[in-house]
């Protein structure tokens, strides 16, 4: 069975006014997404949402035929 991707997860948050920019980048394949959650909420949420939005992301990439990059390949990732 393959390991995890995202079994290391780097998280850097940047508070905006009463939100807060999160960037999570998956260190086992470098896979990067970006969300909004409230300036108030747990670590503990943030980080079980950054790895359900990963795991989110990631599937989609499969499902596109695995031919969608970061970079732009087809469509964009929010």
């Amino acid at each position: 069975m393959a390991e995890d991707p995202d079994s290391e997860i780097l998280i850097e948050m940047n508070r905006i006014g009463g939100a807060m920019e999160v960037r999570a980048v998956s260190a086992g394949d470098g896979l990067e997404v970006v969300f909004t959650a409230p300036a108030n909420a747990a670590q503990g949420d943030i980080q079980r949402l950054a790895r359900a939005k990963l795991a989110y992301v990631r599937g989609k990439l499969r499902g596109a035929g695995g031919t969608a990059n970061k970079s732009g390949g087809k469509g964009w990732i929010a």
